[in-house]
């Protein structure tokens, strides 16, 4: 499906970023952002997936999709009371609301941390959902995204907007490996809630980035958990801003490596901009074999922002003597009555705890399993949701037992 047209406002935002654009940093190890990062992310994008077998390339997938992200085409497969429009119709639209909110968070955030595949996403999308969503859902909205071999290096862009006291789940699955590049800009009203589940990164066997940027008003809440499985070279990067008081937001991810030069790398960076605001972030890895784990994640309180409580973890199992972990907790803080901690750790498997359970007659595979799948509990206790809990940790049982006894 080939879009020729786009409506002036876009066509005028563009001219408007491709200037701009001009004066952003580009991805180079000179960049401190980019420092200990896999390149592949930019080097590689145009790879082709033609000739892949996709047989046991599928995603994790949980749930029954509500809506298949297909190549450069959108399907609804379920009759739920929601309107999905596809981006490249809302670019073309000159009455779109999308016009107010497209663009407008990437452009912030490129005053705070220099985002040039971000750019390049907004200057060319290809593929994309849009929502806004003015009624809570009871069940979660699952998008899988499907892989399409004859489409390659796509650029997908996504935005979302959650109105005035509405709640809503979203489940991302699959893989999608026709997507090289992904923005998504998501708008929470007043109250409004949104807990975003992004299983899409297991078994990645070429380069991708993800960027989301969230923009947060007063009460609302926002928790985010993200799966890293195996991924060749993945790169996340998370920008929140909490704009009002009262807001809460949680951000956490399981990475579990073992392939050769591998990597996973996670950026997050959350900005409390208001009172009374909380944040959360919860990182767990498992590396093993010549894989590579990357951290990056910072605390960023403004002079206003009083009574802010911020807490960062990052914790990685280190199974191999060449298996990396590089981890960079950060802390921004101009305001005095804040409660602020980060902490990072490396350790291999704790040789007592697995001595016990040998000794208990437990089989050394599954000891190691049984003390992997104990070490990840703490970031799976960040959804809030317990059968959707329940379900990625009886997935990931099997996983991690996979792990250790291939």
């Amino acid at each position: 499906m080939n879009y020729v047209n786009t409506s002036d406002w876009y066509n005028s935002l563009r001219r408007e970023f491709e200037i701009s654009g001009l004066g952003i940093e580009k991805v180079s190890r000179r960049s401190e952002y980019w420092r200990k990062s896999n390149l592949d992310i930019v080097s590689d994008f145009s790879q082709d997936n033609s000739q892949i077998d996709l047989t046991n390339l599928k995603g994790t997938s949980l749930h029954e999709p509500d809506l298949i992200v297909h190549g450069d085409i959108l399907e609804s497969v379920t009759e739920r009371n929601y309107q999905v429009l596809n981006i490249m119709d809302v670019i073309a639209d000159e009455k779109s609301f999308a016009k107010d909110f497209f663009g407008r968070l990437e452009k912030k955030s490129q005053n705070i941390v220099p985002r040039p595949l971000a750019r390049d996403n907004t200057l060319n999308p290809k593929v994309g959902y849009v929502f806004s969503l003015s009624d809570s859902f009871n069940k979660p909205l699952v998008i899988h995204n499907k892989t399409d071999t004859s489409v390659s290096g796509s650029f997908q862009r996504n935005l979302i907007v959650i109105k005035e006291d509405v709640e809503a789940t979203i489940i991302e699955t699959g893989n999608n490996l026709s997507v090289f590049n992904e923005v998504t800009e998501i708008y929470l009203e007043k109250n409004a809630k949104l807990n975003y589940l992004d299983l899409t990164g297991e078994n990645n066997v070429s380069p991708k980035i993800a960027h989301k940027f969230c923009d947060m008003a007063e009460n609302s809440s926002f928790n985010h958990f993200g799966l890293r499985l195996n991924t060749k070279a993945t790169r996340s990067e998370i920008e929140l801003h909490l704009n009002g008081k009262g807001i809460s937001t949680s951000i956490a991810n399981v990475c579990i490596l073992n392939k050769k030069h591998h990597y996973s790398d996670e950026n997050v960076l959350i900005n409390h901009n208001a009172p009374e605001c909380k944040s959360r972030q919860v990182f767990k890895s498992i590396i093993e074999n010549d894989s590579t784990s990357i951290v990056r994640g910072k605390i960023y309180v403004a002079s206003e922002a009083q009574k802010t409580d911020g807490y960062q973890s990052s914790r990685s199992l280190l199974l191999s003597e060449n298996s990396k972990f590089f981890c960079k907790p950060e802390l921004e803080i101009y305001a005095d009555d804040v409660i602020c901690s980060h902490g990072s750790t490396s350790s291999s498997l704790d040789r007592e705890s697995l001595f016990y359970l040998l000794s208990r007659g437990v089989h050394k595979n599954k000891a190691k399993e049984m003390l992997a799948v104990a070490f990840i509990s703490e970031a799976l206790e960040e959804i809030e949701d317990e059968s959707i809990k329940s379900a990625l940790s009886n997935y990931l049982d099997v996983w991690i037992s996979s792990f250790f006894h291939e």
